[in-house]
């Protein structure tokens, strides 16, 4: 009996823990991935154009930047090998000093090809660590959210529109492209659109058959063609499925066979993830009013 009761409790607070938990952490997931996108597809090569202009211009960032004793074992790329102080090394701070020895060669002759193969490679390892030291990565980031908000921007102009539908057309017109193109931008048009579906009531009707009431949402007015086909006015009604309402069917029923229910959308909603267990508030009131005058 207690190992069934224990069972029971930790079923149920394992649920309410999931419940509270699962919400937030999709949450951070989500924005998580929506970085990962933006910075591995794009963000990564704005930096490295970046980090291509940094060389060409400096061969290194001003001076006081990096600390040349710590920041190379700090911030560079660790290796297997340690130095007599039990510091573990890393790629940039070999290259470093591998350039700083060749270059304190002067009584030896060396082939001035592996002179400057050794100053690019010390030119890189030093605006890596000032690359890793500051964050500069996430210049990359920030100018792939301003390249994504400006591309949106042209968009929104006729030429962009134009050009857009222009790409668009040669894409729909590649065999392979077309059958993958069409329906990822099926889902991202369903996902990112700015038109939303706007409900103007949450009503009850009879479906799938008479004398069965469902829940639904009330979309506003029919399809012209079938109102043409029938005398009374009709209005367009969604049935959400549970637990799951982004799904469920599209129906048009006469006017006069709809009941106005006098709940939120946000109630209707509940109402239906919940297979009917979270009424109203307004019910429920209804209901504990009621019982006080019936006692």
């Amino acid at each position: 009996m207690a190992q069934q009761r224990f069972m029971d409790d930790f079923r149920r607070f394992f649920l309410r823990g999931l419940g509270a938990l699962v919400p937030t952490l999709l949450t951070f997931a989500i924005i998580v991935w929506a970085f990962r996108l933006i910075n591995d597809n794009v963000g990564f090569y704005i930096t490295r154009g970046l980090f291509r202009l940094c060389t060409v211009l400096s061969d290194e960032p001003a001076p006081g930047l990096i600390d040349y004793e710590r920041d190379p074992v700090r911030y560079g790329t660790p290796l297997n090998e340690y130095d007599s102080s039990g510091r573990r090394l890393t790629i940039e701070y070999k290259a470093i000093e591998n350039y700083k020895v060749l270059r304190d060669k002067s009584d030896e002759v060396l082939d001035e090809e592996i002179l400057e193969d050794a100053r690019l490679a010390r030119r890189d390892a030093v605006w890596q660590i000032a690359f890793t030291k500051y964050h500069l990565h996430l210049l990359g980031f920030a100018a792939g959210i301003v390249l994504v908000y400006f591309t949106g921007f042209f968009l929104a102009s006729f030429i962009g529109r134009a050009s857009w539908r222009a790409a668009e057309g040669l894409l729909q017109r590649i065999p392979l492209i077309r059958a993958v193109y069409s329906n990822v931008k099926q889902v991202t048009d369903f996902l990112l659109s700015e038109r939303t579906v706007e409900f103007t009531g949450v009503v009850a009707v009879q479906y799938p058959r008479k004398g069965v009431w469902s829940l639904g949402l009330s979309t506003g007015g029919p399809m012209k063609n079938v109102q043409e086909q029938v005398s009374g006015e009709l209005v367009t009604v969604f049935i959400p499925s549970s637990p799951t309402p982004i799904t469920g069917y599209v129906i048009q029923v006469p006017r006069d066979e709809v009941i106005e229910l006098n709940m939120t959308i946000d109630e209707g909603l509940r109402f239906t993830i919940s297979g009917g267990v979270i009424k109203p508030e307004s019910e429920v009131m209804d209901r504990l009013l009621g019982k006080q005058r019936g006692s």
